[in-house]
């Protein structure tokens, strides 16, 4: 079988409970279309096939998207890295995956495409986007670099206080060599009492093994954060962003 270019995986199984509505969270409206309508279109727009994983009980939901996507279904919710390794069978097709979130509507097709192109001029086995952030109020992952090298990856709970003054923020927007990303599944173990798997943790397994990662700096941070309640939406409304 020819292998294909690239998918996209979108994990899109997160409910709206912060935004206070029965429906999956990436099915809330921005400027008048659903969160995932925006993600999808960016990378349909790029050529990129589209995986979307959710919980079955949902797919009602998400059937007006049928046309355009293929189901991944996770039966329990057992975090972000359980959702990729349920894409395995799919992904394996591909030479290259993307895994975003569901609930980050304005990436756009421009930055996707730079992101791919950037891929492919560097190597890179991983490539993330990240920016420069203006606001402290976003929870997301630093990254640490020395001497521009990214060497490590912190999420804002594990940080020092040195660590917290870094404003190069991650907000799991991944491309990875699909090579790689099957590679490197396989070190993800389930945490804590709530036994979810973390698909953040791959980034340091990945730096353990001297893979390469980059990350494209966009301009605009606004670009890449999530939405998780309606008065972030309100507020990425009003940024006029597109």
């Amino acid at each position: 079988m020819n292998r294909k270019r690239a998918i996209a995986i979108i994990l899109a199984g997160g409910k709206g409970t912060r935004m206070k509505t029965q429906l999956p969270k990436p099915l809330n409206l921005v400027n008048g279309k659903e969160i995932i309508s925006w993600i999808i279109d960016a990378f349909t727009e790029n050529k990129v096939d589209v995986g979307i994983v959710i919980n079955p009980k949902d797919k009602n939901y998400f059937q007006k998207f049928s046309n355009k996507v293929t189901f991944i279904y996770q039966n329990e919710p057992k975090g972000t890295g359980h959702a990729v390794i349920k894409s395995k069978k799919i992904i394996n097709d591909y030479d290259y995956t993307f895994v975003f979130m569901g609930d980050n509507p304005f990436v756009g097709n421009d930055i996707i495409k730079n992101m791919f192109v950037d891929h492919l001029r560097t190597n890179s086995d991983c490539t993330l986007l990240s920016s420069l952030f203006k606001q402290k109020k976003f929870p997301y992952a630093r990254i640490i670099r020395e001497n521009g090298l990214i060497t490590k990856f912190v999420e804002e709970i594990d940080a020092n206080k040195s660590e917290l003054k870094v404003n190069e923020l991650f907000c799991s927007q991944y491309l990875f060599k699909t090579d790689i990303l099957m590679q490197f599944l396989k070190f993800l173990k389930p945490h804590d009492i709530k036994n979810e798997i973390y698909f953040t943790d791959i980034l340091n397994h990945m730096i353990l093994k001297n893979k390469k990662i980059n990350s494209l700096i966009v301009d605009d941070w606004k670009r890449l954060i999530g939405l998780n309640t309606k008065e972030e939406i309100s507020w990425i409304e009003s940024q006029k962003i597109i």
